[in-house]
């Protein structure tokens, strides 16, 4: 019988794509839908094409398909260009996605709207799709660590940190459509085949790195920084030298390469011609890079977004630059630095260095393996007391990472705002209550006027589970209530983390008892000083102005089924805004 060898075979990265599978449909519950936000941009070019037949996207096209160009622009996926709708977002995510698109797309009866491209069978495909290339960006990570020398134990256990310890738990899942998993799993690629090639000075492996470095290209343009790493992949300088020497000798090879890189890139150009009429442009009109302001500080450790604050196992990899000083192996402390620096640089002089409305420093997992390359190699290189530590150090940020990637699903933390106070306030909060506790409605009250202001001293209730109706009115005793936008409800409380009390208001109208507005924020949602501290807090309850003409009832109720309250000094107030 022929001898399996276990090593030979990606049963481990298999193993950690089912349990993460599992992990996300138990404890993360599922998501809908997968392609939002940028992910749409990335996204877009399959329905473009295959559906709407509308990649060039001209006024009479627009004509054609007013909706689903008005549902989309709202997303800001589209810029102008000499007059053109351009897609914003490289095409190479959508490159990578088609197979399974095409898939979806012979397989899923088509409904003739705006949705098209968008139903359940596509969002699901896109699921799938990013499933499929974390596997493989897994896969390549670990062949890159076997090129190290490095055990396989731990590049098991290396695989395993960095799908459950990093940004990309929430990028194979919640934000599944956006690029970072793709851009993760060629860029393994292309290390990897640098590697091969400087090992074996092989033309395949280098043609085959090129082809990479295309797709690389057309995923994300800015990833063209990976060459800045080849350095570091070269292990030393005579070994460089001697990758460069061998280019030189083999022009041919070296022509072909590049007529690789431009075949694929070849495809983006065909995309921006389609869609402008011009086969090179910067399509991100309006954004771009600030050179002489980086915040290189609060990309790498703000509380907003910063990457160690985040992705904290990523520091291992500093102590590994640290440990090759002491080791004097200046030459990879120099090109890991200078790598690390450059693209530190570059990605904190974006004009939006926290990349908007996401979790962490995403822009750097296209570069984990980067990372995850020098955390390997210390776990193997430092004595084993070393390694027991630095294992279960390293463990114990995949809670951390697991808890704050379910926090951010679940809006508890800010997706924009975080502070070193939101932070800590809700450090490891799971609880229901916590959800929205940061995303409080703010608004200018220059902007606003009151048009009644009720106030009803304090307000008592023992625990019960029937609420206590605190205030009950018609819209006929509220001034220009069809004007109304926001009921602002203040009180005095201690706003105890435990208390999972509610304040609800719920606007019905008066015939039909239909309810046209209900929201129920938990108690500690008014709060403005912290959590467990006596102080006056408030809460907006923002909605649509009610225009309809017909008599409505607005109720304000306390629903308090486990504990007593006061609440002092409890004032309502109606605002509309400024005339």
């Amino acid at each position: 019988m022929r001898h399996f060898h276990f090593s030979k075979y990606p049963i481990p990265e298999l193993l950690i794509l089912v349990v993460f599978i599992l992990m996300i449909n138990s404890r993360f519950g599922k998501t809908y839908p997968y392609i939002k936000a940028d992910g749409i941009g990335y996204y877009d070019y399959l329905p473009s094409i295959f559906i709407r037949h509308d990649l060039t996207r001209k006024s009479q096209l627009l004509i054609n398909h007013p909706e689903c160009y008005k549902t989309i622009q709202k997303k800001g996926v589209y810029v102008h260009y000499h007059g053109y709708l351009v897609d914003k977002y490289p095409v190479g995510t959508a490159v990578l996605q088609s197979p399974f698109f095409l898939i979806t797309y012979l397989t899923t009866p088509l409904q003739g709207n705006p949705e098209d491209g968008y139903q359940k069978p596509f969002q699901q495909a896109v699921l799938y799709a990013t499933l499929f290339y974390l596997f493989l960006g897994v896969f390549f990570l670990g062949k890159i660590l076997e090129m190290y020398n490095v055990r396989r134990g731990i590049i098991i256990f290396i695989e395993f940190l960095a799908v459950f310890g990093t940004a990309i738990t929430n990028y194979a899942n919640y934000d599944a459509s956006f690029s970072h998993v793709y851009s993760f799993f060629a860029i393994n690629a292309f290390m990897y085949f640098c590697l091969k090639n400087f090992k074996r000075k092989d033309i395949t492996y280098f043609l085959t790195a090129c082809l990479f470095f295309g797709l690389i290209l057309i995923i994300r343009n800015i990833n063209v920084l990976i060459l800045l790493f080849i350095p570091f992949l070269a292990g030393s300088f005579k070994q460089l030298k001697q990758v460069v020497q061998d280019i030189f000798r083999k022009p041919k090879m070296f022509l072909f390469g590049i007529l690789i890189i431009l075949a694929v890139f070849s495809i983006q150009s065909w995309a921006w011609f389609e869609q402008t009429g011009n086969y090179l442009i910067y399509s991100y009109q309006g954004e771009g890079f600030n050179f002489s302001h980086p915040e290189i500080l609060n990309i790498l450790f703000s509380y907003k977004k910063g990457l160690f604050v985040y992705t904290p196992v990523l520091i291992f990899s500093l102590l590994e630059v640290f440990r090759l000083a002491i080791k004097h192996d200046y030459y990879r402390v120099l090109t890991w630095s200078l790598f690390f620096l450059i693209i530190t640089y570059i990605f904190s002089s974006w004009h939006s260095w926290d990349y908007g409305a996401s979790y962490g420093s995403r822009v750097y997992i296209d570069y984990y393996g980067v990372f995850f390359i020098l955390i390997a190699i210390l776990i193997n290189k430092v004595p084993h007391y070393l390694q027991a530590g630095i294992i279960v150090l390293s463990a114990l940020t995949v809670p951390v990472n697991l808890i704050q990637t379910y926090q951010y699903k679940n809006f508890i933390l800010h997706w924009t705002d975080m502070t070193r106070e939101r932070y800590w306030e809700v450090f490891l909060k799971t609880g229901k209550q916590y959800n929205g506790l940061l995303w409080k409605i703010n608004f200018n009250p220059n902007h606003f006027t009151c048009v009644k202001k009720v106030t009803l001293g304090d307000i008592n209730k023992n625990a019960s589970e029937t609420p206590l109706v605190i205030y009950k009115t018609t819209s006929r005793s509220i001034p220009d209530f069809n004007k109304v936008e926001i009921i602002q409800i203040l009180f005095k409380n201690g706003f105890s983390e435990k208390n999972k009390s509610k304040i609800i208001v719920r606007i019905a109208d008066s015939a039909s008892q239909k309810t046209e507005y209900w929201y129920d924020p938990y108690l500690i949602h008014f709060s403005q000083k912290g959590l467990n501290k006596e102080h006056r807090g408030f809460q907006c309850y923002k909605f649509n102005p009610l225009t309809d003409g017909k008599t409505k009832i607005t109720t304000v109720s306390l629903y308090a089924p486990e504990q007593e309250n006061t609440l002092k000094n409890f004032t309502i107030k109606f605002l509309k805004p400024v005339d």
